[in-house]
């Protein structure tokens, strides 16, 4: 994915935050960056502060480690990965204990590239888990990231049959173009909802990233989608295997998915979101994480 300029903050003017804000929207503003390393200028035009005080504050983080500095670039210190463990222990866990021996199968059966675990947030999709083969494959996904849901299977899954508003705040913004093949148009996303809601999942063709076809399903529990979970397979083998072979990627994953809302409590229940990069599905289960054949989770 092309890392792309900082957006300027939507924050209040800079004289009506509080020292606190000041701090956390330049740490969200590098987390957002989309780059490991940022410069001064671009922190500061980003938050709406004047250099200096960006600069004062920057010095703060880098004392306390939350920010380290190369030269005149800056990126978020290895603290974060401390933070990162602890995250690990949000409520979260009870989402991906549940699905990980689930997930784990269909990445066996599907012989996917890939296998997501996804939650729903705003117009935004955030990665929960990630089951890859041990070779690894290059796509813009890393547990703890986001995409935008309206350019993946995974978000149109949960936006087929979540909430109204929820496609209401999705439908009130130019819908994104990840890639030339992205569905921009709102009446031909709207039949892509409703193919879900007749089929039970859905497939989305190289929206998200080239080379690519993503097939998912929600997750529903408590009639609300909690999340959704997808495999992924190039585009090439999905071409020469022809419909049968989506259709039945799409059977396991709404199988897939059944059975991982059985495992969830029947209260539904706003899962956190996991800090970027923290992986932990494989924890204590060797017999399934095996070098020679199991998949493996990333942050790529």
């Amino acid at each position: 994915m092309t890392a792309q300029p900082l957006t300027r903050s939507a924050a209040p003017a800079a004289e009506q935050q509080s020292s606190a804000a000041k701090v956390l929207s330049v740490l969200t503003a590098m987390l957002h960056g989309g780059r490991g390393a940022v410069s001064l200028s671009e922190i500061s035009l980003s938050v709406g502060l004047p250099k200096s005080t960006t600069h004062r504050l920057l010095k703060v983080l880098e004392d306390q480690g939350f920010v380290d500095r190369s030269g005149a670039l800056y990126r978020l210190g290895d603290i974060f990965v401390d933070l990162a463990e602890s995250a690990r222990w949000s409520p979260l866990d009870g989402l991906r204990d549940a699905a990980y021996p689930l997930l784990a199968n269909l990445f066996a059966r599907s012989d996917a590239v890939v296998v997501h675990l996804a939650v729903l947030r705003g117009s935004s999709i955030h990665y929960v888990d990630k089951l890859m083969r041990p070779e690894g494959v290059r796509l813009p996904t890393r547990v703890g990231g986001r995409f935008p849901a309206a350019c993946t299977a995974l978000g149109k899954a949960m936006l087929a049959v979540g909430p109204a508003e929820a496609l209401e705040r999705v439908l009130g913004e130019p819908l994104p173009r990840a890639t030339p093949y992205s569905v921009t148009g709102r009446g031909q996303f709207l039949t892509q909802l409703r193919g879900v809601r007749d089929a039970g999942f859905v497939v989305e063709r190289e929206e998200a990233a080239h080379g690519f076809v993503c097939v998912a399903a929600p997750i529903v529990s408590g009639g609300q989608p909690v999340a959704a979970l997808s495999v992924v397979v190039p585009s090439i083998e999905a071409t020469r295997a022809g419909a049968g072979r989506l259709g039945e990627l799409g059977r396991m994953v709404s199988g897939t998915a059944g059975s991982v809302a059985r495992m969830l409590p029947h209260e539904p229940t706003v899962w956190e979101v996991p800090a970027a990069g923290t992986v932990h599905s494989l924890r204590g289960r060797r017999p399934v994480d095996s070098p020679s054949s199991s998949p493996t989770t990333s942050q790529e």
